[in-house]
């Protein structure tokens, strides 16, 4: 048992139609290790980030399946998603305002470079029972978003030994750096996205079981059922 943090949050997400999908998830942290318990309507998933393997895994239990990522395939996979919004940005610098103000809407990408800046505010509430203070996220002079962040169990770093690289493994591009910011504020227990909303139900600190950071032994890895699945049908073929 190592001593960690275990969150509980719901998301209500907006699509573009106006329906609210609910996300239920559970977080577990400890240093270095890190998962998420994923649930909707529709599926349910998980994830698991280890930082001492250098290692992604995702696992699907319904089919007890899991696949694991490197993190060199993760770095490399970032790496093309940045050179795929420089090019947008590229084709964006040769557009008229309103059809790159429509680029930006349908592509998700923005014109410019992301510039993050939080911005404190005096509002404070009590969310799961903890002290709670207000902060505004800026991009360049936009409203991105507002967080309500609490400094009650200290730094999240000594509990997951380096947040920062979970956070990269867990986080998108074009968002990281936002992320980054937040952490040195404090843990987050409420954001505000546009219509997204996510708030912390539960958070404790306790003693967490170190299995909960590995993949069951009775999970099959995709690729493995795969290569086995493509051998047998040769097999059959060969008879």
């Amino acid at each position: 048992m190592t001593e960690g943090l275990y969150f509980e949050q719901v998301s209500y997400q907006v699509s573009k139609r106006g329906d609210t999908t609910i996300i239920n998830q559970k977080l577990y942290l400890i240093p270095n290790k890190f998962r998420s318990d994923f649930k909707t309507p529709y599926n349910e998933s998980y994830t698991i980030v280890r930082l001492d393997q250098n290692l992604m895994y995702r696992l699907s239990p319904e089919e007890s399946l899991y696949t694991e990522i490197t993190f060199d395939a993760i770095k490399k996979q970032q790496e093309r998603t940045r050179e795929s919004i420089r090019r947008m940005r590229a084709q964006m610098d040769t557009l008229p305002p309103s059809l790159r103000w429509r680029m930006e809407r349908d592509m998700g990408v923005k014109w410019q470079p992301e510039d993050y800046k939080i911005l404190d505010t005096d509002e404070t509430t009590q969310i799961a029972g903890y002290n709670c203070k207000k902060y505004i996220v800026m991009n360049r002079d936009s409203l991105d978003s507002e967080f309500w962040l609490t400094q009650d169990l200290g730094d999240i770093n000594q509990y997951a030994g380096n947040w920062v690289e979970i956070l990269d493994k867990i986080t998108s591009v074009t968002k990281i750096d936002k992320y980054k910011l937040l952490s040195e504020k404090g843990i987050i227990m409420q954001s505000n996205v546009k219509s997204n909303k996510t708030i912390v139900t539960k958070l404790e600190k306790k003693l967490l079981p170190e299995d909960l950071f590995d993949v069951p032994e009775y999970y099959k890895n995709i690729k493995q059922l795969r290569a086995e699945q493509a051998e047998e049908e040769q097999s059959e073929k060969s008879e």
